[in-house]
């Protein structure tokens, strides 16, 4: 498996120093927030995001795998008026296009507020939210990109893909490319879910958070222990990424890195 860290775990002006970390702990990839890069509208910056991630590959070798954060700013529901889905649909379709200009395989889908079901109408599930991703799988797929849809669950205010099984099962009725599940161990600390639900899955993974809920420092668990032996079992063989909230001492991502990279990059465990 191939390590990452996502850059929202630093603030801009420790991106250096971060850098020089993960080259120490054999991190390949920077899954990247696109504002944490281009603040202002980045999605109409293509040229110079392309740019951006071939200068980050030749001077750190980097990769960048997925973005995270892809409606960051937005206003507008899923589930709300047609027009308000249509311009979540095409800000979508530019975060796929930013996606395939950085050379990302995977844009993560949280957004755990904008995703909410309005109470009492769990038929819009179906009826709106079936076609909405089926949608966006196909113009994903198009592009080589992966839409990795995250269980988010109510902790973060949403009521609709709260569970990892239920991505799964939306998974198992669309059936096409495109689309896969952002698997969020967060969510599974939360929702007291084992790694073995995942055996016979594990080709649905598109990305791997290695998460707590609200984002704290990664802690370890034996979980971690477990789901690492289900990928290497079942061959997963995309990335692990650790996904926490901004610390200012970054001594913390030297234990996350060192514990991820024990756990996860170690392949005689």
């Amino acid at each position: 498996m191939k390590l990452a860290i996502s850059n929202l775990a630093w603030g801009a002006e420790q991106d250096e120093a971060a850098y020089e970390k993960m080259q120490r702990y054999g991190f390949s990839g920077l899954e990247i927030a696109p504002t944490r890069i281009f603040p202002v509208q980045p999605y109409q910056k293509l040229d110079a995001a392309r740019e951006w991630s071939k200068k980050l590959r030749e001077k750190c070798g980097f990769a960048v795998p997925s973005l995270q954060s892809i409606w960051y700013g937005r206003k507008e529901h899923l589930f709300g008026g047609g027009k308000e889905r249509e311009t979540l649909k095409e800000y979508t379709a530019g975060a796929i296009a930013f996606a395939e200009a950085v050379g990302a395989k995977n844009i993560v889908f949280g957004s755990p507020k904008n995703r909410a079901l309005p109470e009492g109408h769990p038929e819009l599930a179906q009826r709106i939210g079936v076609p909405f991703f089926s949608d966006l799988a196909i113009r994903a797929a198009s592009a080589g990109v992966t839409v990795g849809i995250e269980a988010n669950p109510p902790i973060y205010g949403t009521n609709y893909l709260t569970r990892t099984q239920d991505v799964l099962s939306l998974l198992q009725g669309l059936r096409q490319p495109g689309i896969g599940l952002n698997l969020d161990v967060g969510t599974m600390v939360e929702n007291h879910e084992s790694a073995e639900m995942l055996r016979g899955y594990v080709h649905e993974i598109s990305h791997v958070h290695i998460s707590e809920p609200y984002l704290v420092p990664v802690q370890s668990r034996p979980l971690h222990k477990a789901l690492a032996k289900v990928l290497r079992e079942e061959g997963y063989g995309g990335f692990v990424s650790i996904e926490m909230k901004r610390v200012d001492d970054l001594s913390v991502l030297d234990e996350a890195m060192a514990y991820v990279k024990e756990v996860f990059g170690n392949e005689d465990l």
